[in-house]
């Protein structure tokens, strides 16, 4: 063994003898299930209860849980309480009762209850509300009486929620959710909001929630290996399968587990999509999976040497500040010594293409050197749109590493142009980001080249539209918005755009007589094109239509000259087996 591993095996070793009186941080995660009559269309499988159990599976020991499932009624089917295995065996029986057939969707009543009790914040618990729903405000057939519900969600329960230290966590199961609610939910308590367009992508789903929820410490697995240390008590193993081909786990010394064989120490859970694999006290080593290749394939682990990152939000706006901080932990103390940290390397990976090493030099976005808290500032240096942070220490023996997912919105608005039916005015639609600004703080002004100021009037599901003339084709128009982040700051947003169709949106538009003139013109212009092209083309295939009947002879003479070969072939082959047959008859009688 190299020097530099035996130095850092020593080390780990003393550091795993160290006693601390630090007192983990706890996570309590409760998970609020739709159960509408509508989930009969978006979720006709039942694939909420899949997605539920593979959560329950993720869920540390020692955390905190419950599930309520709502329609017009609320019911909490696994009750809050301490997440160990007979909760979690619980849970996985209750899963199956999932169903579709509540009358409304009693948003503000599941909120209420699965909430009770959180009134301020707790510095020792981490709090999260995981919210799948697909559909509306619905308590009643009186519309009024689903505003007002909507109303109270916004102005009495929002509010606490985010006072208390809450992240509300959305999913949208269908295209008739109220995502502009869910969105503003998951917004203000600095949760994240995911539209699913299909029920086979809850798993999935559920997944990238739990990482946000209940973070824990998780391994590369590169070419489906993993290598596990000597500090690690637990794993478990998250492979999603394609196809119907079983999973198989080799652990270090070559030995084959599965479903159907494997030792007491291993929990193993099959769905049709998955396997989730918890072993106790796995043993150190190299570990093998033999089953799909999947980038949401998980190793997570329990240890004693953690790596521990800083919070970031979910939505962030181009030119935030990201700095991005990580320790490792020994039994939640800071390792600092020198000589342990001088083999371990710290970056952050974005997007699997670009890293960047984090440093402890008490330089730029490090405020300390030496101190055991590594730093990189990524301002500026993200794309748009959703951005995947891989946050790894790494060292001769070990690894640990955190996955985050981060928006990256590059305006506050999206500004799009259209026009209406009869081609004479622009439709200027103005779409605020509300994962990032309050949209009931938004204020919006219109100018157009010339003095003219339209007004843009909000549309329902939080869209602003302005109607231009179409005279003002080609002319420049300038949008200015003033708004208020979620976390309390002011932005204003400056947006000049040229008064020109770049693709024009029809949805049964019927078009000017001068557009349908030009359009005429066209089709002219494109058949006269399209028939001389198929003139070309009839004149291509009957050139190469014309038959070589010279080469037809020839293939015909050859096939017959072989086909006469077998036959000789095969009449010389019976001729002999025949003789041969008679030869033996001989001598049989002779004998």
């Amino acid at each position: 063994m190299m020097a530099g591993g035996r130095i850092l095996l020593l080390t780990l070793g003393l550091l795993c003898l160290l006693s601390s009186a630090y007192a983990a941080r706890k996570d309590d995660v409760r998970v609020l299930i739709d159960v509408s009559g509508s989930m009969k269309h978006n979720d006709p499988h039942k694939l909420r209860a899949p997605a539920l159990r593979l959560l329950v599976g993720l869920l540390p020991e020692g955390s905190t849980s419950g599930v309520w499932t709502f329609g017009q009624y609320v019911n909490m089917p696994v009750k809050l309480g301490r997440v160990d295995r007979r909760w979690k065996k619980l849970a996985r029986a209750e899963s199956k009762r999932i169903h579709s057939r509540g009358l409304h969707t009693n948003i503000e009543e599941v909120l209420k209850r699965a909430s009770f009790g959180w009134t301020k914040p707790d510095k020792n618990t981490r709090r999260s509300l995981i919210l799948l729903t697909d559909g509306m405000v619905d308590i009643s057939r009186d519309a009024k009486k689903n505003a007002a519900s909507r109303r109270r969600i916004l102005k009495n329960i929002l509010p606490r929620l985010k006072k208390a230290g809450v992240r509300l966590h959305t999913i949208a199961l269908s295209a008739g959710a109220d995502k502009a609610l869910l969105k503003q939910l998951s917004a203000v308590t600095g949760g994240d909001y995911i539209q699913v367009d299909n029920a086979r992508s809850l798993e999935r789903a559920f997944l990238k929630l739990f990482e946000k929820a209940a973070p824990v410490d998780s391994l590369a697995i590169e070419g489906n290996r993993f290598k596990l240390d000597t500090s690690v008590h637990d794993m478990t193993v998250l492979i999603f399968r394609k196809g119907a081909k079983p999973v198989v786990l080799l652990n270090p010394q070559g030995k084959a587990f599965d479903y159907q064989k494997h030792p007491r120490n291993f929990s193993w859970n099959q769905e049709q999509s998955y396997e989730l694999i918890t072993v106790k006290k796995p043993m150190a080593g190299e570990w093998i999976i033999k089953g799909s290749k999947d980038p949401d394939n998980r190793v997570m682990i329990v240890t004693n040497l953690k790596l521990e990152t800083s919070d970031l939000p979910p939505s962030i706006l181009a030119g935030d500040k990201v700095l991005v901080e990580a320790e490792l932990l020994n039994k939640g103390k800071r390792i600092t010594r020198e000589s342990f940290l001088s083999l371990v390397n710290f970056q952050v990976e974005v997007n699997g293409k670009t890293r960047y090493p984090m440093l402890d030099t008490g330089n730029g976005a490090d405020s300390k050197k030496g101190d055991g808290r590594y730093s990189i500032d990524l301002t500026g240096k993200l794309g748009g749109g959703d951005q995947l942070l891989i946050i790894r220490a790494k060292g001769a023996t070990f690894e640990r590493q955190f996955r985050y997912t981060l928006d990256n919105f590059l305006s506050i608005v999206d500004v799009r142009l259209t026009e209406d039916k009869s081609a004479k005015h622009f439709y200027l639609s103005i779409i605020p980001h509300i994962e990032i600004i309050d949209p009931e703080s938004l204020h919006i002004k219109i100018k157009l080249e010339g003095g003219e100021s339209p007004v843009a009037h909000q549309e329902p599901g939080g869209l602003w539209v302005a109607e231009i003339d179409k005279k003002n084709e080609g002319k420049f128009v300038t949008i200015i918005v003033d708004a208020k982040r979620h976390t309390g700051g002011k932005v204003q947003a400056k947006i000049k755009k040229k008064l020109v169709l770049e693709k024009v949106i029809k949805e049964n538009h019927a078009a000017s007589p001068a557009t349908e003139k030009k359009n005429d013109n066209h089709v002219k212009e494109k058949s006269a094109h399209d028939k001389q092209n198929s003139q070309k083309e009839d004149t291509k295939t009957e050139e190469h239509g014309k038959t070589n009947w010279f080469l037809v002879g020839w293939i015909i003479l050859v096939v017959n000259i072989v086909l006469a070969i077998i036959g000789i072939l095969i009449f010389k082959l019976w001729k002999k087996k025949k003789m041969s047959q008679e030869a033996e008859d001989d001598k049989d009688v002779a004998l």
